[in-house]
């Protein structure tokens, strides 16, 4: 398997780093507007100082309710694997370091099951993010993705292979997979793919794609 599946998606795997946080930076503007936000400002790729040293932020947002200021530190990962607890506890840190009230990260490729726990916990709200669509999963902006009985993205990390095996072959420097299968992968994804049209309405490509 060459590359991860989250790249075959049309859009936002087909865009740079730098692209795709202004495609974040742009599902939020949309959202600040449908909510009608007070004196809503929001930046890319921004340098903030706190007491305990300085903090680039990919997305960076203000605005006022009921009278109040708040902050918003947006992360947006373009990763080829679910974003790990780790880069959840990060921006927990910046939230409290630069005294936000608000954190979000969007990822391309899910989040693992560590993640989304300690997102809850700590009221950090995540998206996964289908070619242009942003769907909700941790409780603190949405529903909860495991409010879905058949949620296609608790479906791959519940059924993915616990372990990968390679082989190397005497003319060749790049190994092959050998476990999971191809017919393993392509069929994990294929309901995968039947899960997001039922569930959120998204046509996904078809797996068999994605050994080409």
């Amino acid at each position: 398997m060459n590359k991860d599946y989250e790249d075959t998606q049309d859009y936002v795997c087909s865009i740079s780093a730098t692209e795709f946080e202004e495609f974040c930076l742009e599902r939020l503007k949309d959202y600040a507007k449908m909510k009608r936000w007070q004196d809503f400002n929001i930046t890319h790729n921004v340098k903030l100082q706190a007491h305990d040293g300085t903090y680039q932020i990919d997305v960076y947002a203000t605005f006022r309710f009921m009278e109040l200021d708040f902050k918003v530190l947006c992360e947006c990962k373009q990763f080829k694997s679910p974003v790990k607890r780790d880069v959840v506890a990060l921006l927990d840190g910046k939230i409290r370091s630069l005294g936000a009230q608000k954190g979000i990260i969007c990822s391309t490729s899910g989040f693992q099951k560590g993640a989304i726990k300690y997102a809850k916990e700590h009221g950090i709200a995540l998206f996964q993010v289908y070619d242009k669509n942003c769907i909700p999963v941790s409780h603190s902006c949405g529903p909860d993705a495991e409010e879905f009985a058949d949620d296609p993205i608790k479906y791959i990390e519940d059924h993915w292979p616990e372990y990968c095996v390679k082989c190397f072959e005497t003319d060749s420097d790049v190994p092959i997979t050998i476990y999971p299968t191809k017919d393993m992968i392509n069929e994990i994804y294929r309901e995968h793919n039947r899960l997001m049209k039922k569930v959120y309405g998204i046509d996904m490509p078809d797996p068999d794609s994605f050994f080409e």
